[in-house]
C-alpha cells in the first residue's frame, strides 16, 4: 500500500531497498536447496550407483525438486531472483543508457542465454526463457520444451564435472 504523503521520487530508494531485500532472501533460499543438492548429494549419489545410473537418479530428482521450486514461484507471485526484473528490461524500449546496454545484450540470443544460463539452474533458464515479465502464469507447452532441455543440459554439466572430480580423487588416492 502507497504512503500518500510521498512521491514517487521519495518512494524510489524504498522499491530499491525491497527489491534487495527480497533478492538476498530468494539468494539464501536458493543456495539452501542448491547447494546441498548439487554438492552433498549429487556426488554421494554417482559414487554410490555409478555416473550412468547416478545421473539418471540425479536428473529425475531434479525434474521434481525444480518443478516443486516453479510452482511455489509462480504461487507466490515473487521475483525472488529478479529474473521478472531482468525479462523486463529484455521486453522495454527504453532510451536510457544503462537499460539500452542491458535491452541489446539481452536480446542477443535465446540459445546463448540458455547454454550459459544452463551453468546456473535448469529453473533460471525456464523463467527467463518464459513469455511476459511478472506474470506469473505457470509454463505452456514452449516452457516445458525448454525445463526438460535445460534439465538434460545441466545435469550433464553435473555429472561430467563430478565423473572428472571423482576419478581424479580415485587416482590420486590410488597413487598414494
Amino acid at each position: 500500500m502507497k504512503n500518500p504523503n510521498l512521491t514517487e521520487g521519495e518512494l524510489a530508494p524504498v522499491k530499491v531497498v525491497k527489491k534487495g531485500l527480497t533478492f538476498g532472501a530468494g539468494l539464501l533460499l536458493k543456495w539452501g536447496i542448491n547447494y546441498p543438492f548439487d554438492f552433498l548429494l549429487y556426488p554421494v549419489v554417482l559414487i554410490w550407483l555409478g555416473n550412468i545410473w547416478g545421473g539418471l537418479v540425479m536428473t529425475v530428482l531434479s525434474v521434481i525438486l525444480n518443478i516443486i521450486i516453479i510452482r511455489a514461484y509462480d504461487w507466490s507471485q515473487t521475483d525472488w531472483l529478479l529474473i521478472e526484473t531482468l525479462k523486463g528490461l529484455r521486453e522495454n524500449d527504453s532510451k536510457s543508457k544503462w537499460q539500452h546496454f542491458f535491452y541489446t545484450i539481452l536480446n542477443k540470443s535465446d540459445i546463448l542465454a540458455f547454454f550459459i544460463l544452463c551453468f546456473d539452474d535448469p529453473i533460471t533458464v525456464t523463467l527467463y526463457l518464459r513469455k511476459g515479465s511478472a506474470k506469473y502464469n505457470g509454463m505452456a507447452w514452449r516452457d516445458w520444451k525448454i525445463f526438460f532441455f535445460a534439465t538434460i543440459v545441466a545435469n550433464l554439466y553435473w555429472i561430467i564435472g563430478w565423473a572428472a572430480v571423482i576419478e581424479l580423487f580415485s587416482q590420486f588416492w590410488s597413487s598414494m
